[in-house]
């Protein structure tokens, strides 16, 4: 795992050293692919999209808490769930390549997501 966020690390690093062309990746993915350590910022919108996630499902739970019986908001609430749950895993295998800022604040997020229904 180090061996290929090292991997992905230099290969971003070289990128952004080129005209341009690792740019026009990031701004048509802007998925957790282009943030492997290619740069401080790809890495925090990743995060940040992460946590904005999250904090959407943590408001949804609320509210299914207070209407249980809404399967439409069920479905959402699962849904999100799973798509977060894979987000995470993809953030996590570049965790390596994270400032301890962003570290933290995965973290966080990490946390909240675990206490989502509980």
């Amino acid at each position: 795992m180090l061996a290929l966020t090292l991997l992905v690390g230099g290969a971003a690093a070289c990128g952004d050293d080129d005209d341009g062309g690792d740019d026009a990746a990031t701004e048509e993915g802007g998925g957790a692919a282009d943030d492997g350590g290619g740069g401080e910022e790809g890495g925090n919108a990743a995060i940040q999209e992460y946590c904005d996630a999250v904090q959407e499902v943590v408001d949804k739970s609320a509210e299914l808490q207070d209407d249980p019986t809404n399967a439409d908001l069920q479905a959402e609430v699962t849904e999100l769930t799973t798509e977060l749950g894979q987000q995470a895993q993809e953030l996590a295998a570049e965790a390596a390549g994270f400032t301890a800022e962003e570290a933290a604040q995965f973290e966080g997020c990490q946390t909240d997501f675990s206490g989502i229904g509980g």
